[in-house]
Formats: C-alpha cells, sequence, structure tokens
C-alpha cells in the first residue's frame, strides 16, 4: 500500500520542481532600467560576458574591446589578434573550446554587442 503512495508523492515532488522559473543572472541590468535610460532614436549596447572572460584574457580581446557597439567591419585588422570569428546571430560555429580565439558576437546589422573567449 506505501508503494503507489510514495510514486505519487515522489512524482508530484519532480513534476513540481521542473516547473520552477530559472534562476536569474543577477549581472544583467533589467530590460526596463536599460531602456529608459537609452536615448529614444538609439539602441541600448549591453556587452555581454562570461566569468571566465572577467579573470583572464586569453584570446586578445582587450585590444577590440573599445569597438563595443561599432560595426564589426569598422576594427582595423591589425587590432585584432590571429585566431578571430566574427558571428551573426544565426551563424553556425564550432563549439570546440580553443582560448586563443576571439569571437565577437554580432546582431543582424554587424554590430559588435559581446566578445568571448573560445
Amino acid at each position: 500500500m506505501l508503494k503507489p503512495a510514495f510514486f505519487t508523492l515522489a512524482l508530484a515532488m519532480v513534476l513540481t520542481a521542473c516547473g520552477a522559473p530559472p534562476a536569474s543572472d543577477s549581472t544583467e541590468a533589467p530590460a526596463e532600467e536599460a531602456a529608459t535610460d537609452a536615448p529614444a532614436d538609439e539602441a541600448m549596447v549591453q556587452p555581454e560576458w562570461d566569468a571566465l572572460d572577467r579573470v583572464q584574457d586569453t584570446c586578445g580581446m582587450g585590444t577590440v574591446r573599445g569597438f563595443l557597439g561599432r560595426l564589426a567591419s569598422e576594427i582595423p585588422e591589425d587590432r585584432l589578434p590571429p585566431r578571430v570569428r566574427i558571428l551573426a546571430p544565426n551563424d553556425q560555429a564550432t563549439l570546440d573550446f580553443v582560448p586563443s580565439r576571439l569571437n565577437i558576437l554580432t546582431d543582424e546589422n554587424g554590430t559588435a554587442l559581446a566578445l568571448k573567449c573560445g
């Protein structure tokens, strides 16, 4: 008699846990806050940083950090590290991690939004 009751209770606990909302990332500013600070005719650029990127720059992203918010095509080639790839939102990329490779993530217009090593 206890087995069906225990199974039902365990199933209810699992289903309840699956329905929990994901934890929010406390490093990102709320969207409402960012929208109120930006001028009406300009979009606010919010770079994304991984914890590893904050600790150690293994790919030379410091040389191009000042180009965030500008077109990736405006970055002079002599400022780019030897291994770099520029990725638009729907571009396919390999998932291998190469610490010395710089990834410049852009929006659909080619504006550099984020820098990541790997």
